[in-house]
C-alpha cells in the first residue's frame, strides 16, 4: 500500500527538519527549496531540474515589442544580477537597427532616452522600441572611439588600439572585428589619401567633414549663440546678433586650424554609404569659412602640396572610396563598437589583453555593463545591458567573464562589450530601465543603438539631422 503525503506536509516537513541545522546549510536549502517550489508550480506538479543562472536565464519577465523583438529582465537572487535583454530578429524586414548620435555632433553628448525620443518624433514612418548606449568616448574631445558610421555617413575612421567593431551591412549582416576604414579622394588623375575624418590634427593633413562635424568648416555654432543671446539682448534688432556671430568667427578664425586652408565643399550624387565608393559633385572652392551641405561634405586640403586638388573646379565629379581591413564584401550602413571582444564561436573569450587593456580591475570589476551578441546564424541580434551595484535595490554588477555567459545563454555565438559603469542604459519603448533612476537620472553619453519599427517606406534621407548643435559657454 502507498502512502501518498500532499506537497503541502512535505513542505511543513522540510521546513521543520532545516529549522534545526546550521546557518549555511539552512540558507543553501532555503534558496533551493524557493526555486524547486516556483519550478514545481509552474510545470504542474513536476519537478524540474534547476538550470544554472549564469548560463540559462529562466526569464522573469517577456514582454514582445514587436513581430521579432523581445524584451527580457531577470533578476537571479544568488548573484543579485539583474539583467535586460532585448533580442531582434533580423529576418523581419520590419525591424531595423540604427546607430543615434547625441545632439548629431561629433562631440555632442545626450541622453539615450532623448535621443531615440528624437528620433521617434521626428522620423513618422518608425517606432523606436529599444535601444543601448553604444561607444566609448574621448574624454578631450568627446568624440565616439573606433570606426563610427551612421546611414553610411562615416564619423570616425581609425581604430582605437586594437578594440573590435560591430558593422551593419546593407544587406542585414552583421560582423564583429577589429576593423580599420581606409579613406581616400578619387578622381580620374589619381587618389588621395584622406588622413583623418571631422578633425584636424596637423596642418598637412587631408581631414573630411561630414554633417556630424557642424554646419561650416570651422564651425560656428550660430544657434547656439542666438540662444545664448537672448538673455542679454533685449530689442528685435537682428544686427546686434549678427554682430555676435561675427566677433566669435574672428575669435574662432584666429586660433583655427582650418584658417586659411584650401577647402572643397561638394555633394553626394547618391546616398553615402562606407565600405564603398559613392560619386560626389564639387559645389564649391574656398579658403574661408565653407558651410558643409546636408546631403555633403567638405573636404580640407589643409597646407600641403596637392596636385590633384587643382584639376577639380566647381561641377566636377569625383569619388569618396572607403575600404574595411578586414575586407567585408557589402557597403556598411551602421558601425559602432566597443571593447573587449567576449564571445567568439560561441564560447567565453575575454580578450582584454589583445584589444591592449592594462587594467585587471576592468576586467575582473563588478560593474554595470551594456553588450552586443550575434547569433551563430547572424540572423538575431542580442543587446544586453546589467545593472551596476546598487545596495538599496541589491543590485551587485557583473565582471566580463560572467557577462560573457549571460551573452551565450541567450543565444550569442559572438560578442563584444560596449561601454558601461554609469554609461550602461537599456531604454525599453521610450522608459529607461537602466539606470533604476530613470529618464531623468541617465547619464550622457555619445552614441546609443536603437531598433526601431518601419511603419511605412524609410529611406535614409528620413532622418534629418539636428541643427542646434550645442550651446557656446
Amino acid at each position: 500500500m502507498t502512502v501518498r503525503i500532499p506537497a503541502l506536509v512535505t513542505l511543513l516537513i522540510l521546513i521543520g527538519l532545516l529549522a534545526g541545522a546550521p546557518a549555511g546549510l539552512r540558507a543553501q536549502h532555503e534558496t533551493t527549496l524557493v526555486r524547486t517550489t516556483d519550478s514545481t508550480a509552474a510545470t504542474g506538479g513536476e519537478e524540474k531540474p534547476e538550470p544554472d543562472p549564469h548560463t540559462a536565464l529562466p526569464p522573469d519577465s517577456l514582454r514582445q515589442l514587436a513581430d521579432g523583438v523581445n524584451y527580457f529582465h531577470t533578476y537571479i537572487p544568488e548573484t543579485r544580477l539583474s539583467v535586460h535583454t532585448v533580442t531582434v530578429d533580423l529576418r523581419n524586414p520590419r525591424i531595423d537597427v540604427r546607430l543615434g548620435k547625441g545632439l548629431d555632433h561629433m562631440s555632442g553628448l545626450e541622453q539615450a532616452y532623448s535621443i531615440m525620443h528624437r528620433y521617434d518624433s521626428v522620423v513618422t514612418p518608425i517606432r523606436v522600441l529599444a535601444g543601448i548606449n553604444a561607444n566609448f568616448w574621448k574624454a578631450g574631445t568627446l568624440h565616439p572611439m573606433g570606426p563610427t558610421v551612421i546611414d553610411g555617413e562615416m564619423l570616425v575612421a581609425d581604430k582605437y588600439r586594437n578594440w573590435p567593431s560591430v558593422a551593419f551591412t546593407d544587406h542585414g549582416q552583421v560582423l564583429i572585428d577589429t576593423f580599420d576604414l581606409a579613406v581616400s579622394l578619387e578622381t580620374r588623375l589619381g587618389s588621395i589619401p584622406i588622413s583623418r575624418l571631422n578633425r584636424r590634427v596637423d596642418s598637412t593633413e587631408v581631414v573630411l567633414y561630414t554633417t556630424f562635424a557642424g554646419s561650416s568648416v570651422p564651425f560656428i555654432d550660430t544657434v547656439g549663440i542666438r540662444e545664448a543671446s537672448q538673455d542679454t539682448i533685449t530689442d528685435d534688432s537682428e544686427s546686434r546678433i549678427d554682430t555676435l556671430i561675427m566677433a566669435h568667427m574672428d575669435s574662432v578664425w584666429s586660433v583655427s586650424r582650418e584658417s586659411g586652408t584650401l577647402k572643397m565643399q561638394f555633394t553626394y550624387i547618391y546616398p553615402p554609404l562606407a565600405n564603398t565608393r559613392i560619386p560626389c559633385r564639387v559645389t564649391a572652392l574656398d579658403t574661408g569659412f565653407v558651410a558643409i551641405p546636408e546631403n555633403g561634405g567638405v573636404i580640407s586640403f589643409g597646407r600641403g602640396p596637392f596636385p590633384l586638388f587643382s584639376s577639380l573646379f566647381v561641377g566636377d565629379t569625383f569619388s569618396i572610396a572607403s575600404r574595411l581591413d578586414p575586407i567585408v564584401e557589402e557597403p556598411v550602413v551602421q558601425m559602432t563598437g566597443g571593447t573587449p571582444r567576449i564571445v567568439r564561436d560561441g564560447k567565453v573569450s575575454v580578450e582584454w589583453k589583445e584589444a591592449g587593456l592594462t587594467k585587471i580591475r576592468f576586467v575582473e570589476g563588478h560593474y554595470g555593463r551594456s553588450a552586443l551578441g550575434i547569433s551563430k546564424g547572424s540572423d538575431t541580434l542580442i543587446m544586453m545591458t546589467v545593472e551596476p551595484y546598487n545596495r538599496r535595490h541589491r543590485r551587485r554588477g557583473v565582471p566580463l567573464q560572467q557577462l560573457a555567459e549571460l551573452l551565450i545563454a541567450r543565444g550569442a555565438w559572438q560578442g563584444t562589450n560596449l561601454d558601461g559603469g554609469s554609461s550602461a542604459t537599456m531604454v525599453v519603448e521610450g522608459e529607461t530601465r537602466v539606470p533604476l533612476a530613470g529618464n531623468r537620472g541617465s547619464r550622457k553619453i555619445s552614441t546609443a543603438l536603437m531598433v526601431f519599427e518601419r511603419l511605412g517606406i524609410l529611406t535614409n534621407r528620413d532622418f534629418p539631422k539636428v541643427r542646434k548643435i550645442m550651446r557656446l559657454e
